[in-house]
């Protein structure tokens, strides 16, 4: 029953406590406004705060920025970290074209796990913290060493100069101006879906995560091994293809080496699959050759 279906008596006593107490109540309910208006602000100041914090990248690093990313939470994925679930492979093959099935990372690391299979080692640990954000995309514990994270951007110039008529390395236009992209050259042809990255396939941020396209077959490899999670954007309105992966930052040598494995992977299939990417000398974890 509605206050406005009550008998007339009924309401009488509720409104002579209000007309009697009309300041108090008036007032408390002004303050409990007003606690709960400063809490919605100081959970917004916080959460802008933490978001400043990730650094530049390819949305402004503003408020302006900050509202922009939110607005598209809801059209951003959740399912990140589960290796196949989102993909209707027979829709994705019509999509992309079939070499979106293909596992290039068979042809690239052979090690054998406990159970005598052949594949790519899971990686150690937990996974990193990665805030949920749409942009940018970042993680915040288990960062690269500054080292670690020079030789990245080295072995992106070193594979550039071993395949000169393939790649280049400038900045990227999918972070903005502030890291190094490895390129396919504008001379080289591009598939459509590389074509709508404008021919940049892999690029590190600052704190050693690096965002790269893969085959859905090498994208669920790596995700599922833990290696990796999709761009929340991945897929969604063609804005970034479903291979659109993160690759965890390499915390020492060894997780370099396959850091290195899955720019090359990248690369492979970024060029269709057919051409050949050498490796630069010395090679690192194995050379990679064709179809």
């Amino acid at each position: 029953m509605s206050l406005t279906t009550l008998p007339t008596k009924a309401l009488t006593p509720l409104l002579t406590l209000f007309n009697n107490h009309r300041t108090l109540i008036t007032g408390s309910a002004v303050c409990v406004a007003a606690v709960f208006g400063l809490s919605v602000l100081s959970d917004l100041i916080e959460d802008y705060n933490e978001w400043y914090e990730l650094g530049p990248n390819g949305i402004p690093l503003n408020f302006f920025g900050y509202i922009a990313q939110k607005l598209a939470t809801p059209l951003a994925r959740t399912d990140v970290r589960d290796p196949i679930g989102p993909y209707d492979l027979a829709k994705m093959s019509k999509l992309y074209g079939p070499i979106v099935l293909t596992p290039f990372l068979d042809d690239m690391y052979h090690d054998v796990g406990e159970d005598g299979e052949a594949g790519l080692r899971r990686r150690p640990g937990e996974r990193p913290v990665v805030p949920g954000y749409v942009g940018p995309h970042r993680q915040t514990t288990q960062k690269a060493p500054a080292a670690i994270r020079a030789k990245q951007d080295a072995f992106l110039h070193d594979l550039a100069a071993a395949n000169p008529a393939l790649f280049e390395v400038k900045p990227s236009s999918l972070e903005g101006p502030y890291f190094n992209a490895i390129w396919i050259k504008d001379s080289v042809p591009q598939r459509d879906e590389i074509k709508h990255l404008h021919g940049e396939f892999a690029h590190p941020h600052g704190e050693g995560s690096t965002h790269l396209v893969l085959s859905l077959a090498d994208a669920a490899t790596a995700i599922e091994a833990c290696w990796a999670e999709r761009h929340r954007m991945s897929g969604v309105g063609n804005l970034i293809p479903w291979g659109f992966v993160m690759i965890y930052a390499p915390r020492d040598d060894d997780e370099l080496e396959v850091w290195k494995m899955f720019i090359v992977v990248s690369a492979r299939y970024a060029l269709g699959g057919e051409t050949e990417v050498k490796m630069p000398s010395p090679a690192s974890p194995k050379s990679s050759k064709k179809n």
